[in-house]
């Protein structure tokens, strides 16, 4: 049981610093101005989103018909998953905004990561593990 313990925290260890990375990226993403980028009005912003949008869906376009030509689905069928997953990335299921809800989900997981960093480092201090 203590090494599956140890290797529990190891790995945890090792991909908190991942999951760490993608939310803090993923929210400098959604939200540029953070980094002092792309200080623009609310309706640029929107018009920003559209345009990815647009870009998402002739992506998802090209993507389909790469696939239909390797015999993978019938031509015309699109991927919908594909599109949802781009969507999200851009803050959107649909036609809602969820950029606000996606900033919380980041923030909390930033929270949850580094607690859980600071939580197993002290873990190994106690252990006598440097």
């Amino acid at each position: 049981m203590r090494k599956i313990r140890n290797l529990h925290l190891w790995i945890g260890l090792f991909t908190s610093l991942l999951i760490l990375i993608e939310a803090i990226t993923g929210l400098l993403m959604l939200e540029p101005w953070l980094m002092g980028i792309n200080n623009t009005m609310p309706e640029q912003r929107e018009m920003h989103r559209n345009q990815g949008m647009g870009q998402a869906i002739a992506e998802d376009i090209e993507e389909e018909e790469m696939v239909s030509n390797k015999n993978f689905r019938p031509a015309g069928q699109r991927n919908s998953m594909l599109g949802i997953v781009k969507s999200l990335h851009t803050g959107r299921i649909g036609n809602t905004d969820v950029s606000l809800l996606l900033d919380i989900v980041a923030i909390g997981l930033i929270i949850l990561t580094v607690t859980g960093m600071i939580m197993s480092i002290r873990a190994l201090k106690v252990r006598g593990v440097k």
